[in-house]
């Protein structure tokens, strides 16, 4: 008799059929195939192609703990296990099979004759006691089953009943955790040799070749511990060296920092100094600005042009105001034509002196309004009043004069052609003996106009030797500034 039982995976809950028939017993042939999902869906599990009494578990009345009652009719007792009060948590989950219980009944007899409407009566009473022992058949193998499920439950700490991936997924899951305990195992064996283990009970299955291993490379360690401490020595004496030279340093540290301050300090002092220093030699140089400035004012204004100013009036040249010459018309009195005369002989003069010139003839001598001119035999007067008709004395005189202010342009004409000068110095009107620009400068038997006329040109040639005679002087080189011992603040001693 085929029989079909469902139970539910405690895991994944898919729905396990398991068939088989109902009088499977160890020792049998028979076997419980277990599908997953729609009947006739096989699927393969640890139990395929497994004998019954390899995967049965046989659960009498004694290891259950159930009465079993006489099948009406038997002989004998054993009839299937009572079904308990209560339904067990595995029979309520209904959860694959393990393997399946056997329950041993009784046949019982063919039924005596008897007449037909007792044989018919006895027959249905026979057909109802096996309908119902069928029934008691199947309730008794699914309460083994759920009790079976159960123990297996208990036992080993996971529900049961599993299908077939489950039960794989749960035996990767205990071989991880098997080799992870294996791998703590080592590590505590591996953490008590650190700790100078002498002696480790060997695990099953060790030998003599790991207990040498293990002592071994306890040796290896505590050499190396050894080599470790000896390094922390040494590095212990290089930290105290290295901390004696940090004090040190730090006390250098500190007189750096002293020095630093008080440079700063002379810095701020320095800078004040330097500043004090700037603003006076800048004051300094504006005056010096100022005093060049006049300097240069003053080279360029000559005091021989404020005292001998040579100009002319109508027919007359004048020096420092005064006529020289007379004229029909303007008949000059003689007491301004000496001073005019007196002016030229001092102008003359200074100019030589000043070009350091010294005549070759004759010797000016300036005497205010009474001028001379002297040669090595006699002194002639340059001053009047004088006549006309009889003047050789005056006209040598004149012509003396004359004669030294072409000593003069000669002396400048050779000066400026020494200096390498591309037009050099020579009077406007030439001088020739007693004649300037060919008009005679004596006065005996000449004509007042042509006279006046004679003196006028020779005051023009005056002016021009004046005029060369400043810029000889503003060329010269200005007297060097005098030197200053330092530049700069002087800055304070240290105390």
């Amino acid at each position: 008799m085929e029989g079909a039982y469902t139970f539910t995976c405690q895991s994944c809950r898919a729905r396990l059929t398991l068939v088989g028939p109902v009088e499977a017993a160890p020792g049998t042939d028979s076997t419980w195939p277990i599908t997953r999902g729609l009947p006739g869906q096989l699927q393969a599990s640890v139990f395929d192609n497994a004998s019954v009494d390899e995967s049965f578990i046989v659960l009498d009345g004694k290891r259950q703990g159930a009465s079993v009652g006489s099948h009406p009719g038997s002989g004998q007792a054993g009839g299937p296990p009572a079904l308990r009060a209560g339904p067990s948590r595995t029979a309520l989950e209904a959860g694959p099979a393990l393997g399946t219980t056997t329950t041993s009944t009784t046949r019982q007899s063919p039924p005596q004759p008897v007449p037909l409407p007792q044989q018919q009566q006895q027959q249905q009473q026979l057909m109802q006691a096996r309908g119902l022992e069928e029934s008691f058949v199947m309730l008794g193998a699914a309460s083994a089953l759920a009790q079976l499920f159960e123990l297996a439950s208990t036992n080993t700490q996971v529900d049961h009943p599993l299908c077939m991936d489950c039960v794989g997924q749960l035996k990767e899951e205990m071989e991880a955790q098997v080799r992870s305990a294996w791998d703590r195992c080592r590590t505590l064996a591996w953490a008590c040799t650190l700790g100078n283990v002498r002696t480790l009970i060997p695990t099953q299955g060790a030998g003599a070749d790991e207990e040498y291993y293990v002592l071994e490379e306890i040796s290896r360690l505590e050499q190396e511990r050894d080599q470790e401490r000896a390094r922390a020595e040494v590095l212990g004496s290089e930290l105290a060296a290295v901390a004696a030279e940090l004090s040190s340093l730090a006390a250098a540290s500190a007189d750096l920092d002293s020095l630093e301050e008080r440079y700063w300090h002379d810095v701020a002092d320095f800078e004040l100094l330097l500043r004090a220093h700037t603003d006076e030699r800048g004051a300094l140089l504006a005056k010096i600005d100022r005093a060049g400035q006049r300097l240069q004012l003053l080279k360029n204004t000559s005091v021989l042009y404020d005292a001998f100013k040579i100009w002319h009036d109508g027919p007359f040249g004048t020096i420092s105001g005064f006529r020289l010459g007379r004229t029909p018309e303007v008949p000059v009195e003689w007491d301004e034509v000496n001073a005019a005369w007196g002016q030229a002989v001092l102008l003359l003069h200074t100019m030589a002196q000043m070009v350091k010139l010294q005549f070759s003839q004759y010797r000016l001598m300036p005497m205010g309004s009474h001028p001379r001119v002297a040669d090595k035999r006699a002194t002639y007067d340059l001053f009047g009043p004088v006549s006309k008709l009889w003047s050789a004395n005056y006209d040598r005189a004149m012509t003396a004069y004359l004669a030294c202010l072409r000593e003069f342009g000669e002396f400048a004409r050779r000066k400026d052609l020494q200096d390498g000068k591309v037009m050099p110095f020579n009077f406007p009107f030439a001088i020739d003996g007693d004649k300037v620009n060919n008009a005679t400068i004596k006065l005996t038997l000449n004509k007042d106009a042509r006279w006046t006329k004679a003196l006028k040109f020779m005051l023009a040639n005056l002016k021009i030797a004046l005029q060369w005679t400043v810029k000889q002087d503003q060329a010269g080189d200005a007297p060097p500034l005098p030197h200053l011992a330092q530049e700069g603040p002087q800055l304070l001693p240290e105390l």
